[in-house]
């Protein structure tokens, strides 16, 4: 694919992110955009040293783009042909933030949100005119740069927008979206409908919350928890178990997410544990204790054996680009 400009609105852990995905995967113009000049900066630099990674480890395309910051959205979004959000995860905000990237973009850019637990028809509403047509959820996963996953989902208005396209389905922003996204190297899903917290957090969800009925119960401990998941059926998903990654995400994030998410899951309407680790300052990784005590040491040991599989799991994709699930014959895939 041809170069082309992209805006990402959030300099922080997972904006940077979607940044080097975005410059490693092509010689894309990717624009970082955040309040503060030294945020902005810092972005910039960890987006890039993201990048030079993924070059040196054999995972970028042949010709890199370049990663530029400003504090000025209109200067981001002028021109831009993809617009990703990552802030806060807080409505108010992101609808305001909306309603400027309807007036600076271009009127045929694809306006994406990162929110991992808002609904993306209720962000879409901060547009006043046709932007909210080409409002839709492009959910990363952390760490951004590793993870290939991409979520994508339409709002209520995209989606209808789209049905009256000619063209259909093949002409609409989140078509657009997931052939950009492929280009660069991501693997996006697209959902049928919305749901709050999409397919992989809920999963997530579900799984941490008989996890933490384990726990509450008696039954086993943490670590015993974790160790059952990625010494078993963790080998198929992932190096890290659910407590572990709640700690490395925040346990105050994940006490926020979870307070959406339980009531719709069963019988734990709120994830009690993490009510009172985050009480007691508890909030993971960044506070040296969340589920677990932490050393400096100790998280640079599991992040990097984290990374290092995730890198090695990139690397076996770049050497067969075909998925497993492309490699499935699509009588069996209902059955799997």
């Amino acid at each position: 694919m041809a170069g082309v400009k992209v805006a990402v609105v959030g300099p922080g852990m997972m904006g940077r992110g979607i940044a080097a995905c975005v410059a490693a995967g092509g010689p894309h113009e990717v624009w970082l955009c955040g309040r503060r000049k030294e945020a902005v900066e810092d972005g910039v630099k960890k987006a890039n040293e993201l990048v030079d990674f993924l070059v040196s480890n054999g995972v970028a395309a042949p010709n890199r783009g370049r990663i530029l910051g400003t504090t000025s959205l209109q200067e981001a979004a002028g021109g831009a042909a993809f617009v990703f959000e990552s802030i806060a995860e807080d409505l108010a905000v992101k609808q305001a933030i909306f309603a400027q990237l309807e007036t600076l973009a271009p009127a045929t850019a694809v306006l994406c949100t990162n929110t991992s637990s808002l609904s993306v028809s209720a962000i879409s509403t901060g547009c006043r005119g046709a932007g909210a047509d080409r409002v839709i959820a492009a959910h990363f996963i952390g760490p951004a740069h590793l993870v290939p996953l991409v979520e994508l989902c339409p709002s209520e208005r995209a989606a209808a927008a789209t049905a009256a396209m000619d063209g259909g389905a093949a002409q609409g922003p989140v078509a657009q979206a997931r052939r950009f996204l492929e280009s660069v190297g991501k693997k996006p899903v697209v959902l049928r409908k919305e749901i709050d917290g999409f397919i992989a957090a809920r999963l997530q969800a579900a799984l941490y919350r008989e996890c933490l009925h384990l726990v509450q119960s008696g039954v086993a401990d943490c670590e015993a928890v974790d160790g059952a998941v990625y010494n078993g059926f963790g080998r198929r998903l992932n190096q890290i178990g659910p407590f572990l990654q709640a700690d490395f995400a925040g346990v105050d994030l994940v006490q926020k997410t979870h307070a959406i998410f339980f009531p719709q899951l069963g019988d734990y309407q709120r994830d009690l544990r993490a009510d009172a680790l985050v009480a007691e300052g508890r909030n993971g990784v960044k506070a040296l204790k969340g589920h677990y005590e932490w050393t400096e040491e100790k998280v640079r040991e599991v992040a990097g054996r984290r990374d290092a599989e995730l890198l090695r799991r990139l690397q076996a994709d770049r050497a067969a680009p075909s998925s497993s699930t492309e490699a499935v014959p699509k009588r069996t895939r209902s059955a799997l």
